[in-house]
């Protein structure tokens, strides 16, 4: 896990958590020949002793997610289904039009 931290870094400059990467090593594993979309499930800022040793970066929360330990934590559960996965992302995402 802190490898692909550390491997996602260097790749894009992008800083992930250790769940997200799990993701990622296992979407970048996968013989999959279409295309592959890995939603980052948490902050950085929330695991930052991880993430600093995989890359050398402490990550902070920015404000509005100072909050962030206090809150109820939301799971949701999805088919593997394109579909159902748009709508859920529409369903949540705060876009500005």
């Amino acid at each position: 896990t802190l490898a692909e931290i550390g491997r996602v870094y260097r790749d894009s400059g992008m800083l992930i958590d250790p769940h997200t990467a799990t993701g990622t090593a296992a979407a970048r594993r996968s013989r999959s020949n279409g295309a592959t979309v890995c939603l980052s499930t948490a902050h950085p800022a929330k695991f930052p002793d991880a993430v600093e040793k995989a890359t050398g970066i402490r990550p902070e929360l920015p404000p509005e997610l100072g909050d962030l330990m206090e809150r109820t934590e939301r799971i949701s559960d999805l088919p593997a289904d394109l579909a159902a996965v748009s709508d859920f992302v529409r369903g949540v995402s705060r876009v500005s039009r």
